[in-house]
């Protein structure tokens, strides 16, 4: 009854340029957002004011305490120092998006599972995505392939797999035990497989890298957020084709569910 009865409020959409935030207040939404950073066991980054920074994983959600809990290790460097002050930021990344929230009322739990970090369930979360562009999601059943020549050391070649796709560029999973890349590299020329008719040749640079578990799928590996470079008219138009039919397809969908 909670859920139902709390603001139905609309979403708050802000900023400008290629980048937006929209703040998320519904508590169904808030804890959808939530119980998805352990669907997928995101990492989350705590961050206090005076620079101290803790790296764990949301543990549980509990709609009824109005809580929240991380794991923790009493070992961890920064953990009693976030603790002492008593409000903090997490960040973190999941679906492609930068989640942003507050934490305040922190307190250390002891228990038969281990060390949790419980904190007040936060009232709202803010999620940054691009304005700009479309990001069609590349179905779990469906494998498009891009792979890339290391400009250090042409030999190599690196295969990572798509799981999402826009006209301004992709989300790479690479699998467990690929070489690391840093935000900034940038590869001159990769090969996209959308099918075996489908292909297309651009350059990209990376934007982000973070880990990636997701548990419904059981891909893991690190995620690299991409942006196209070189991508010339026809690349251009076959993934706007791509993009146009998943649309379709998540519309098909919806209906279907109503």
């Amino acid at each position: 009854m909670y859920l139902d009865t709390q603001s139905s409020r609309p979403d708050h959409v802000t900023g400008a340029g290629g980048d937006f935030e929209i703040v998320v207040e519904k508590p169904s939404e808030v804890i959808a957002l939530l119980q998805r950073l352990i669907d997928t066991r995101a990492l989350v980054n705590i961050m206090a004011q005076d620079g101290s920074v803790l790296t764990t994983m949301l543990w549980w959600v509990d709609p009824a305490e109005q809580a929240i809990a991380f794991s923790v290790d009493e070992k961890q460097a920064g953990l009693q120092t976030i603790v002492g002050v008593g409000e903090s930021l997490a960040v973190s990344y999941v679906d492609n998006q930068k989640l942003q929230f507050h934490l305040s009322r922190m307190e250390l739990l002891r228990g038969a599972q281990g060390l949790a970090l419980q904190c007040q369930l936060p009232a709202s979360v803010i999620r940054f995505q691009r304005r700009r562009f479309f990001r069609a999601q590349v179905p779990p059943f469906s494998t498009i392939s891009l792979r890339f020549r290391l400009p250090e050391d042409p030999d190599q070649v690196i295969v990572g797999r798509v799981i999402d796709l826009s006209i301004d560029g992709c989300g790479l999973l690479l699998p467990p035990g690929s070489p690391a890349f840093e935000a900034g590299f940038a590869v001159p020329s990769c090969r996209v497989d959308i099918d075996p008719e489908e292909r297309f040749v651009a350059g990209f640079e990376v934007r982000r890298v973070h880990p990636y578990n997701d548990a419904k799928t059981g891909l893991t590996g690190t995620f690299l957020g991409c942006r196209w470079s070189r991508l010339d008219g026809s690349a251009e138009r076959l993934l706007q084709l791509y993009i146009n039919r998943q649309q379709k397809l998540q519309r098909l969908m919806a209906q279907g569910k109503r």
